[in-house]
């Protein structure tokens, strides 16, 4: 008899959620996996629900959520709560109309998310009280003691379903004998579970071969991997024509490393394989390896979106941001991308706030820069990675980052800076917002 699985992207807690192309990739991964071991798949995505009618022409837009009580931790901070997401019952009922599975895997992402873990554990366990559950993903991976105290009586994988080893090791029933995932492995067996999909994900690689030293990248996946341009052309064929997507963002960390051996034949592939799309590229693409050949692909490929890893440019914290980009590089780059026909509208350079030592006016001096080469700065609130370099540092000064992952969260953790509070940090919001509405 196959192994009946049931696979779950568990709700978020947060302030704020957007649905900006996201989706449970690590999952879709799982899907595989247990597909390929012969098991027979279930699979809910608690964390969906976007209105079709309020949708953006990109595909992006707001996720469902109801008001969920606010922590001790949190009491100072002058936002509603939330837990974003499907209704707790669409989600039960869903779960009352499955034959009780042998095994039930939860995903996880943001480790400040983990509140919504604990909600999805829950209500699973109201109507599977004896199912053997399975953590894994990012948080498994950064804060597997935190969970193991947490949540006793739950497995946690922090492996990679590529490892046999890992998976052996893990000791966990029915799971720890199956076969791992071959390197050339298809996400095709989880997108056919999906019923509905406003955009899609393209993964071209894993890991990243960079260091950055606010990045877990090279925890979570322990060297760069590019994937075969044909299977990903295969992968976005059939989420176009099962159902009809027309906008796919780019998970990759490392979109562009090494644009003539990946990049370049990968978007040949996409035309060859007729993927008529609009491209997105939210995970900051690294500057200095843009040129004009690979601006040139993206314009006739059909890129829209294009995010810029920039972080900051001053010497004074360009140490902590891994040192990307120098001033002069974006700006000889955001040129050379205006050049090829990409409007500044279409461009976004983040832009963080919460480095060591940075004040406000530090950081409204970079959006004001980033604004006069003509394209849109993105302010990115600093949360603390568990394993990074820089959450070490921060640790130190903030014990409290070691003892909750609730600590780890943008919004709150800002507050605790010399130098910020919530006034501080809404002026930086409307600064870029004002400056932003004058690119098109």
């Amino acid at each position: 008899m196959p192994v009946n699985a049931l696979v779950v992207n568990p709700w978020a807690a947060d302030f704020k959620l957007y649905d900006e192309w996201m989706h449970p990739v690590g999952l879709y991964w799982l899907i595989a996996f247990l597909r390929h071991n012969g098991a027979d798949v279930s699979y809910y995505n608690c964390l969906s629900g976007t209105n079709d009618s309020e949708l953006k022409s990109n595909g992006t837009g707001n996720f469902p959520f109801r008001l969920y009580p606010k922590p001790e931790l949190y009491k100072s901070i002058l936002r509603h709560y939330k837990l974003y997401g499907q209704p707790e019952e669409s989600f039960k009922k869903y779960l009352l109309s499955l034959p009780e599975p042998d095994i039930i895997f939860i995903g996880s992402s943001m480790t400040y998310w983990v509140l919504g873990i604990k909600e999805t554990v829950r209500v699973i366990k109201q109507v599977f009280p004896h199912v053997p559950m399975v953590i894994g993903g990012t948080s498994a991976i950064l804060i597997p003691s935190f969970l193991a105290a947490s949540l006793p009586d739950i497995h946690l994988f922090k492996g990679s379903l590529f490892d046999r080893k890992a998976i052996v090791e893990s000791g966990i029933p029915l799971f720890s004998s199956m076969k791992a995932l071959r390197r050339e492995a298809s996400m095709l067996p989880a997108f056919e579970l999906l019923t509905a999909a406003n955009h899609g994900p393209a993964v071209s690689s894993r890991g990243c071969p960079l260091r950055c030293s606010y990045c877990a990248s090279r925890f979570l996946h322990n060297r760069y991997e590019a994937r075969p341009a044909s299977l990903v052309a295969e992968e976005l064929g059939f989420l176009q024509s099962r159902f009809g997507v027309k906008n796919f963002a780019w998970y990759d960390d490392a979109l562009l490393y090494r644009p003539r051996r990946h990049f370049v034949p990968l978007m040949r592939a996409m035309s060859q394989a007729g993927i008529n799309a609009s491209f997105h590229a939210p995970n900051g693409l690294h500057v200095r390896w843009l040129t004009r050949e690979v601006l040139d692909t993206m314009r006739s490929g059909g890129f829209k979106t294009l995010r810029f890893g920039y972080e900051s440019g001053s010497k004074a914290f360009i140490r902590d941001t891994g040192g990307k980009v120098c001033k002069e590089e974006l700006e000889k780059k955001t040129g050379l991308a205006l050049g090829a026909g990409f409007c500044g509208g279409d461009m976004g350079v983040y832009v963080m706030a919460g480095l060591a030592g940075q004040s406000p006016r530090d950081v409204a001096e970079e959006i004001k820069f980033v604004a006069s080469l003509s394209v849109k700065a993105k302010p990115v609130f600093f949360s603390p990675v568990p394993k990074t370099p820089l959450f070490e540092k921060y640790s130190r000064q903030f014990p409290k980052l070691l003892e909750t992952p609730l600590s780890h969260n943008d919004t709150f953790f800002i507050l605790g800076l010399p130098g910020w509070d919530a006034s501080a940090v809404q002026e930086i919001i409307d600064l870029a917002k004002w400056y932003n509405e004058k690119i098109r």
